[in-house]
């Protein structure tokens, strides 16, 4: 019996058919690209905190191997994770903690939520880098602060995000917007009382604490405001722990 290929029956029975193909094919791709996917995120992470530590600028990093970094990271960053108290959580891997995903699970509880900090030794210079995370205007942002031996000055920091307007939010990728957070001092704490950092506008009424906010950028502004102000205050109180 000839196939009538014109038949609505053939036509439903074909795009079944390819569907379900097509999904089999790509479900198989995803489940083999899976782990090359995985290494290329923790590359960029381990870059993200060598860069904020100041072992070289996040475009010098990007163009090394993944196993030079990789050994460039295990030799010189070890790690810890915290609770809002401050107190050390045994048996968690810092590096495996999305903080992503983390501030996503626990946005209107930070208080059980988990902390991470990469102690880096770069050469004779120890730094603490402190990984955050926030909402900007269409998606998360996050970013690594790296304070110094004195746990309490920004010596270095990088910031990413999913999906910030090119041109505006988009910025606090830029230099000139992370170089405002070394080009002069900026600490966490004024004497013994917790400060956080801010983004502002309309000039900066705490230049220790603030730096000024994207122009056109408002809502990615504020996220990132609101994730340095709060990002520092639970490892404040774990210094005397990791010392």
């Amino acid at each position: 019996m000839a196939i009538n290929k014109n038949s609505t029956g053939y036509t439903i029975t074909f795009s079944v058919v390819l569907v379900c193909i097509c999904g089999a094919l790509l479900a198989f791709l995803a489940t083999q690209l899976k782990p090359f996917q995985n290494a290329n995120i923790a590359n960029e992470k381990r870059q993200f905190i060598l860069s904020a530590a100041g072992f070289a600028s996040l475009d010098s990093l990007k163009k090394l191997q993944k196993s030079d970094i990789e050994k460039m990271f295990s030799e010189s960053v070890t790690s810890n994770v915290y609770d809002f108290e401050g107190s050390p959580i045994q048996g968690e891997d810092a590096f495996l903690i999305d903080i992503v995903k983390e501030f996503k699970a626990t946005k209107n509880e930070p208080k059980i939520r988990r902390y991470p900090v990469f102690t880096c030794v770069n050469e004779s210079d120890t730094s603490y880098v402190i990984p955050m995370a926030g909402n900007g205007l269409w998606g998360p942002v996050w970013g690594f602060a790296a304070l110094g031996s004195d746990q309490n000055t920004i010596t270095g920091i990088v910031f990413d995000h999913k999906s910030e307007t090119p041109g505006l939010g988009a910025k606090i990728t830029d230099q000139s917007f992370v170089d405002m957070f070394t080009s002069t001092t900026k600490t966490v704490m004024k004497g013994d009382k917790y400060m956080g950092l801010k983004v502002v506008k309309g000039g900066l009424k705490e230049p220790n604490h603030e730096v000024d906010a994207i122009a056109g950028a408002t809502i990615t502004s504020n996220g990132v405001s609101a994730m340095l102000k709060s990002a520092f205050k639970p490892y404040m109180k774990a210094w005397d722990k990791i010392k």
